[in-house]
């Protein structure tokens, strides 16, 4: 098996890995969702266009964290970064 098959099959991995715990965390949201309207008064629920944004906005703050992590990355891999400097013990 050659390298760039190796790398291929990493990254399908680590996307396949990233999407199951992304349902995972949307599935808890969802779960926390119903938990709440059920308890909290309705005045204190948002309107479905409030959560909308609310889910949108949070959704963007995870992209860009995603992009910084992602351009980290390709630095590394392209080795343009400066590596990590050894832990000491």
């Amino acid at each position: 098996m050659n390298q760039a098959t190796t790398f291929a099959e990493l990254a399908a991995e680590a996307q396949r890995q990233t999407l199951h715990g992304l349902k995972q965390a949307q599935d808890l949201s969802l779960r926390g969702t119903e938990l709440a309207v059920g308890l909290l008064p309705e005045a204190t629920v948002p309107t479905p266009k409030d959560a909308v944004e609310g889910a949108f906005a949070f959704a963007g703050q995870i992209l860009q964290q995603q992009k910084a992590y992602v351009l980290r990355m390709t630095e590394i891999v392209t080795g343009a970064a400066e590596p990590a400097p050894a832990k000491t013990k």
